[in-house]
């Protein structure tokens, strides 16, 4: 997994918002993200869509052999959330992508502190190491030691699989919802913390 094969697409005019923009985290129908990412291109919105490497297995058979490919993909780091500056005009122009659900109020100077926090999670998540932990159990409070979500904490809810957790993570002022594969980071119990 070579960094120089992935990119990192980033407006710095994000960071800038004039007295008339908003900067905003945009939350998006189910799998719209890179649809508003797009439409946002296509209209001159600023927009920054947050991304983490996975490994995309593809399992098939030939011949009556099975076989196994495997390659790197860029997915959402925040399932469903964007990051938009806009003026008003163009925030009406974004509902008209009909891939909108709603426009989280933030304020603006912990939003930009968490956006430079988050480019930094996912360049060090480009070349994080795998590292996996088992001491947390369902219910368990704990910290993400490494990897894009580091120093972030959360709750894990449920174990659906052996790689597929089902958390709760405190960030940007609430609580998202999202599911990780444990195998990717190193996380430690917050004993005492429910």
């Amino acid at each position: 997994m070579k960094r120089e094969n992935i990119t990192i697409e980033f407006d710095e005019r994000l960071l800038e918002p004039s007295a008339q923009e908003k900067v905003l985290p945009v939350y998006t129908m189910p799998l719209n993200e890179f649809r508003v990412k797009e439409y946002c291109f296509q209209n001159g919105i600023c927009c920054y869509l947050p991304l983490r490497k996975v490994w995309k297995v593809n399992a098939y058979m030939s011949h009556g052999k099975p076989y196994k490919n495997s390659k790197i993909v860029l997915r959402p780091m925040f399932p469903s959330y964007v990051f938009v500056k806009v003026s008003l005009e163009q925030q009406s122009l974004l509902w008209a992508s009909k891939s909108i659900v709603r426009f989280l109020d933030t304020p603006l100077d912990t939003l930009l502190d968490d956006i430079r926090a988050v480019r930094a999670f996912e360049a060090t998540g480009l070349e994080q190491e795998i590292e996996f932990n088992v001491d947390i159990k369902e219910g368990d409070r704990f910290i993400i030691e490494t990897g894009v979500w580091e120093g972030v904490t959360g709750w894990l809810k449920k174990k659906e699989k052996k790689f597929l957790w089902t958390v709760e993570l405190e960030f940007i002022n609430q609580i998202i919802r999202t599911e990780i594969n444990p195998a990717e980071y190193k996380m430690q119990p917050l004993r005492g913390a429910k």
